[in-house]
C-alpha cells in the first residue's frame, strides 16, 4: 500500500456521497487519498433487474476484488448490499453512524392509503414488492431501477404513480423531495439499510478502525448474523430491524412470500450481552415458524 490511501466506490451520486464522508474523515486527520470510481456490472446495464446479476452483492463482490489485488486500499458500500459471505481476505473495518433505516414513498397521487386502485408502484426489490403487495393487493408492482435522481425523474414522467426509495438515499443527497414515511409494521425495512460500511484487507483495519460508530455496528451486525441464518439472498422478501438503545437491542424480522400472502414474523428484545448468540436464535425462530419453507419457495 502507498502513503496515499485509494477509495474504491461505484460512480452514482449516493455512492459518491458515501465515499465523500469516509474522505471527509480521512482528511481531517491528514490523510492523504484518492477516490477511484468503479463501473460495476449493474452500473453498464441499468434497465436489467438486479436478480439478473445475482443481486446488489455482485456488485460489492467486484470493487472487493480490487481490494484484494491491491489496486484500492478501502471501500466503500452500502452494508446492505454486502453479502454476509464477503471475498476471501476482505474485511468490513468500519460503519458510520446510521441514517434513518426506513423506506418512504414519493407519490403524484397522495400518500400510500389515497392512491387509487389499479395505481402503478415502481420497486426492484422484492421485499417492498411483498410488502406492498401485503398492504394493498390491489396496486400494480412495476420495475424500477437506476440512481435516486434517475427514479424520480421517471416518477416525473408519469412512467409511475409512485415509488419507494430507501430515506436514507434521499437525505444524504439533500434531495427536497416530498415523500411519505413508510411504518416499521407494515414495511420492515432490509437488514443494514442506511448503514455505510467501509471494508479494507484483514490486518489493514486500522486504517479507518477509528471512524467505527458502535452503536450502528451493533444494529448492523445483529441484522447480519440473522440473515445469515436465514440464507435469504435478494431475491427472498426480508426485512430485518435492530435497535440499539444501549442496554437492549428491540429486533424485529419478517420473511414473506413473493405475492405478500404468507409472513413469518418475530418481535423480540434481546440483551446487549449475548447479542450474537440472540440473533442467531431469532434467525432460528423465523426457520422453524415457516421462514424455511418461504424461502425454499422463494429460490425454486
Amino acid at each position: 500500500m502507498s502513503e496515499k490511501i485509494v477509495i474504491g466506490t461505484r460512480g452514482s451520486k449516493l455512492a459518491l456521497a458515501q465515499t465523500k464522508m469516509v474522505a471527509d474523515l480521512l482528511s481531517k486527520d491528514g490523510v492523504e487519498y484518492e477516490i477511484k470510481i468503479v463501473k460495476t456490472s449493474g452500473d453498464r446495464f441499468t434497465e436489467k433487474p438486479l436478480t439478473e446479476f445475482g443481486g446488489m452483492g455482485a456488485f460489492v463482490r467486484e470493487i472487493d476484488k480490487l481490494l484484494v489485488k491491491g489496486v484500492i486500499d478501502v471501500a466503500v458500500h452500502s452494508l446492505k448490499d454486502v453479502p454476509t459471505k464477503g471475498i476471501e481476505g476482505t474485511v468490513i473495518a468500519a460503519v458510520l453512524p446510521r441514517e434513518s433505516p426506513f423506506d418512504v414513498l414519493v407519490s403524484r397521487k397522495g400518500n400510500l392509503d389515497e392512491l387509487p386502485s389499479g395505481a402503478v408502484i415502481g420497486t426492484s426489490s422484492m421485499r417492498r414488492r411483498a410488502q406492498l403487495k401485503r398492504y394493498r393487493k390491489d396496486v400494480i408492482v412495476e420495475n424500477l431501477r437506476g440512481n435516486v435522481d434517475t427514479r424520480l425523474r421517471k416518477l416525473r414522467e408519469g412512467m409511475y404513480d409512485a415509488i419507494i426509495l430507501a430515506e436514507a438515499g434521499i437525505k444524504r443527497l439533500g434531495i427536497s423531495a416530498d415523500y411519505k414515511p413508510l411504518n416499521l409494521k407494515d414495511f420492515v425495512p432490509s437488514a443494514n439499510q442506511g448503514i455505510v460500511a467501509i471494508a479494507t484487507r484483514k490486518g489493514e483495519e486500522y486504517l479507518v478502525r477509528d471512524y467505527n460508530h458502535e452503536t450502528t455496528y451493533v444494529e448492523g451486525m445483529v441484522e447480519r448474523e440473522i440473515i445469515r441464518v436465514l440464507g435469504a439472498g435478494c431475491i427472498v422478501p426480508v426485512g430485518v430491524h435492530a435497535r440499539y438503545t444501549g442496554s437492549i437491542i428491540e429486533v424485529i424480522a419478517e420473511i414473506l412470500s413473493s405475492n405478500g400472502e404468507e409472513t413469518v414474523r418475530v418481535e423480540k428484545s434481546i440483551p446487549f450481552d449475548d447479542w450474537i448468540k440472540e440473533a442467531r436464535k431469532i434467525g432460528n425462530m423465523l426457520v422453524e415458524k415457516g421462514g424455511g419453507d418461504l424461502i425454499e419457495k422463494a429460490v425454486r
